[in-house]
């Protein structure tokens, strides 16, 4: 199997991008009133946690694509993580009135988000090119190993990533006015905060397509981890605010419900991947 290492910079940005979300998504999780010097804007306190949880996804997206250092481990997660930059700069230029330049917070938002598309959208476009040839792959991606959906499993996760893309579309689109798929009650979502929250949104919503359309375990391992680690977090921060939590319609159950969505997704295609062995591991070769 023909595949390639990741260049030292990727490495570099990964990592620093992943620490500083550990340092930004537990400190939200914990004591979502930080909110007020960690970011742009005010935030409800369960809005703020879940920004926090939603932040956590780029660790093992970003750690273990490092760790792995073959571009078929990062493809899906840098596809992901380029989604959700898109989208949070796109957010950002449609309300730019809304944010203070003269606090550093406005600038790292602005300047370390373009960083990191730059260097997702490069890595996409140039991945060919960058780093070196390899054959074989690090022991726990099991150069080799199949990954196959069954039918109905395929479908369902399909139906997911509909559901997610259109939730997506209609946070980004309505703003506001999508207040009925929320999960706060009537009157707490801005325009800004439905635009943020549409990035992870639709950047799930890309992964679980992308999920039905690998075939090797390399492939998949790192995108589920970073599922499952969302769900995790995305259920204490649900747990942490349960007072806030009183959706204004049934829709904003389905918002609800995606921490255990993503969790059992990716607890779901790491089982999978783990019964489904073509070949023996190759073990780690740069």
């Amino acid at each position: 199997m023909n595949d390639r290492t990741l260049p030292a910079w990727l490495h570099v940005l990964m990592i620093g991008s992943a620490l500083a979300q550990i340092v930004f998504g537990l400190t939200l999780l914990a004591d979502p009133s930080a909110i007020s010097r960690l970011w742009p804007w005010a935030l409800t306190p369960l809005a703020g946690r879940l920004l926090g949880a939603s932040a956590l996804v780029a660790v093992p997206l970003s750690l273990l694509a490092s760790l792995a250092n073959r571009w078929s481990a990062a493809r899906i997660p840098t596809v992901m993580q380029l989604a959700y930059r898109v989208m949070q700069l796109i957010a950002g230029a449609i309300h730019i009135g809304r944010f203070d330049f003269s606090r550093p917070v406005t600038w790292n938002y602005y300047g370390g988000g373009s960083l990191m598309l730059l260097a997702f959208a490069a890595a996409l476009l140039f991945h060919q090119s960058l780093g070196k040839p390899v054959n074989t792959q690090p022991a726990w991606l099991r150069a080799g190993a199949s990954f196959r959906l069954g039918a109905a499993a395929r479908a369902l996760i399909l139906t997911f990533a509909l559901l997610y893309l259109v939730l997506g579309i209609v946070f980004f689109a309505l703003g506001a006015e999508a207040a009925p798929f929320w999960i706060e009650p009537a009157g707490q979502l801005t325009s800004l905060t439905a635009r943020l929250f549409s990035s992870p949104t639709l950047g799930l919503a890309l992964g679980l397509w992308l999920l039905t359309r690998a075939r090797r375990w390399s492939e998949v391992v790192v995108p589920a981890c970073g599922m499952v680690t969302f769900g995790l977090a995305g259920v204490v921060a649900l747990a942490l605010g349960w007072g806030q939590v009183a959706p204004p319609s049934p829709l904003g159950y389905l918002t609800a419900a995606t921490p255990i969505v993503l969790f059992l997704v990716g607890a779901f295609v790491l089982a999978s991947g783990r019964r489904d062995r073509s070949t023996a591991p190759a073990s780690a070769a740069n």
